[in-house]
């Protein structure tokens, strides 16, 4: 009423209009021409009745007019459904007049016969064939059987409404499914072709790397590179599969080629060349899925490459060539900045698109294919009509050849977006439950902060914790490191004093060893010695003269070092070399022992034969004096005395 009502009209009760009156007003407009207010008050100027619906009347029709106008303007179907539609504004208008549920946007069977009709021919074209006859005798049936509520008022609206929502729910399940179908044929053929694109990069890398025969070209370019494109599709490319057919194209072409490297010596070439051999031909057999059918081709493929290993292997030569790579489709220049129109795009909307070509299509955006940057469009029977680029699409849509087509609930939306309402604020607003929904939602906002701090203090405590439990855990980790780290200090300390303790004996082993040799040899030189002083002492006593003197000789001992007593000897004790003097005072025979004193008389050393030998070969030992004994002195002077006489 505030928006509609119009008091430009009389308003007297004498000129308003019965209801048998407007209705039969409204059955008898010109529907193709008018809308219902329009239809009245041209048939009343028409006859010249002054009669006029009341204010409330008026302003429901100029609400129903503003509506259908809307709905004509923003939802608009192909003809002759539109057409056909228009048949519907005598009774549309005639329900808002006696039914009060009218009044509430979706509430009534008309409403929901509109809004049901409108999603199932938003795509219809009569070009569809026998899919568009089926919905457009399903429709033009719906409206003839609700236009029979003017000769009978007991008609069921409802009961036609749900019959024609039931039908499109039919409908729209047939055409998804034959959509998802040219959905996944599409996938399909996009899977097949960048599996093509996948092994034939596969392949030119390797044949890029490697020459090869003729033959073993033609072979890697035909069933090996179908088997792979079925393996990519069995499997993908990121599959262990996939990872060991590359593996196998590679080792392949390598094995074609000089079996001895240059950094290898000809035995390990050949040794290589022969596992490769052995290896390969149950690889390819493997991965040559193209062929499984066919036991003959597979065992005709692994002979050919065979035949080629046995010429390596008899150390023949290859005729080797640059293979040409396999022809493949480059891949499709990207738009960097595709328009924000474009990226607005969804699967599932629809389109009316101008062609050039012939008349305007309705298409569904049925696949968005955003790796070849392409659109793929479907009629309203899951039929696929046209393929744009982004680029294509883009410049069609700068042209203004584009209208995107809205639906769902269409006519109840413009019943309300008429009234003024468009969303649920305008209609709070409307009933009046605005302020009680702001309440609400204080309460709400309130309660949400609530819940806020409490989560915040709740997430500040598990901080809390966590950083408490963390920093225990620091510590027990600091812990356990300075204890390895003492442990290692230990293991180090315990490995240097055994590696110490090591070489301290290996150095004494070294030492013994020395001594022992050392020894060894002066006990050799000893013996010698001695060997040479018994000698020497044999033949002195078996000279003419001697025996007597032998009898009375008191030599100082028999070892052969002929020292005699109280000769003077200098020892040199320590590493400083000191000289210790010590003269000899007895030489026991039977002990063997060298007795020494110094001057005073008292002894101070002892040594065996054998060990002043030692010394003195080693140098320690000096002769300072060697006395000769008294009876020697007493005898050569006897013998001086004699001389004398004679």
């Amino acid at each position: 009423m505030q928006r509609f009502a119009d008091h430009s009209l009389p308003t007297d009760a004498a000129l308003a209009m019965d209801a048998q009156e407007l209705l039969g007003y409204l059955r008898n407009m010109d529907h193709d021409s008018f809308y219902p207010m329009e239809g009245i008050l041209a048939q009343t100027e028409a006859i010249g009745d002054p009669a006029v619906p009341t204010t409330e009347q008026r302003a429901i029709l100029k609400w129903l007019d503003a509506a259908m106008k809307d709905w004509d303007q923003c939802f608009p179907l192909e003809e002759p459904l539109a057409t056909e539609l228009r048949r519907l504004r005598p009774l549309v208008a005639a329900q808002a007049m006696t039914e009060n549920s009218f009044l509430t946007p979706g509430a009534h069977p008309l409403h929901q016969l509109l809004d049901a009709i409108q999603v199932a021919a938003v795509g219809w074209q009569a070009r569809l064939g026998r899919v568009g006859r089926a919905l457009e005798e399903e429709i033009c049936g719906a409206i003839s059987a609700s236009l029979v509520w003017f000769d009978a008022p007991a008609t069921d609206l409802s009961l036609i409404s749900k019959r024609m929502a039931a039908s499109a729910a039919k409908a729209a399940a047939r055409s998804q499914k034959m959509t998802q179908r040219l959905i996944e044929a599409e996938q399909g053929r996009i899977k097949l072709e960048q599996s093509k694109q996948q092994a034939g990069r596969m392949i030119n890398s390797a044949l890029r790397k490697y020459p090869a025969p003729k033959d073993l070209g033609a072979f890697l370019k035909g069933p090996w590179y179908d088997s792979a494109q079925l393996l990519l599709i069995k499997s993908g490319e990121k599959s262990a599969e996939w990872k060991h057919m590359s593996l196998t194209t590679a080792r392949l072409l390598e094995s074609m080629q000089n079996t001895v490297a240059e950094e290898e010596s000809e035995a390990g070439g050949r040794q290589r060349a022969f596992e490769l051999v052995a290896q390969l031909p149950k690889e390819l057999e493997k991965w040559l899925l193209s062929l499984q059918h066919n036991g003959e081709a597979v065992s005709e493929a692994l002979r050919q490459v065979e035949l080629f290993h046995k010429q390596l292997l008899r150390g023949a030569s290859l005729e080797l060539e640059k293979i040409s790579p396999i022809p493949l489709q480059a891949d499709p220049k990207r738009n960097s900045r595709p328009d924000e129109n474009l990226n607005r795009l969804r699967q599932g909307q629809w389109f009316i698109l101008n062609m050039d070509d012939g008349p305007s299509l309705r298409a569904m955006l049925a696949l968005r294919l955003e790796h070849e940057q392409r659109l793929l469009f479907a009629n309203q029977a899951g039929i696929k009509v046209l393929v744009k680029s982004f680029a294509e699409f883009q410049q069609l849509m700068a042209a203004g050849r584009v209208t995107l087509l809205d639906s769902g609930a269409s006519f109840s939306r413009c019943l309300a977006r008429s009234a003024g309402v468009e969303t649920q604020d305008d209609l709070d607003q409307l009933t009046g439950v605005a302020a009680e929904r702001a309440r609400l939602k204080e309460e709400e906002r309130q309660k949400a902060e609530r819940e806020r701090l409490r989560l915040e203090r709740k997430q500040a405590e598990r901080e809390r914790i966590e950083l408490e439990r963390q920093l225990r855990e620091q510590e027990e980790i600091e812990k356990v490191q300075r204890e390895m780290e003492e442990a290692e200090r230990l293991q180090r300390e315990y490995e240097q004093a055994e590696q110490s303790k090591r070489e301290q004996l290996e150095q004494e082993r070294r030492q013994l060893a020395q001594e022992r040799e050392e020894a060894k040899r002066l006990q050799l030189k000893w013996e010698r010695v001695s060997q040479q002083f018994h000698e020497g002492l044999q033949a002195e006593r078996h000279k003419p003269g001697r025996e007597q003197a032998a009898g009375t000789d008191e030599k100082a001992d028999d070892a052969g070092l002929n020292i005699p007593r109280c000769s003077w000897l200098g020892f040199r004790d320590g590493d400083g070399g000191e000289l210790v003097l010590a003269r000899l005072a007895v030489y026991n025979r039977e002990e063997h022992d060298y007795i020494f004193v110094d001057r005073h008389g008292m002894r101070v050393r002892q040594l065996s034969g054998k060990d002043l030998l030692i010394i003195m070969t080693r140098g320690l030992v000096d002769i300072l004096e060697a006395r000769s004994r008294f009876r020697d002195e007493v005898a050569q002077a006897q013998k001086a005395d004699r001389d004398q006489v004679e």
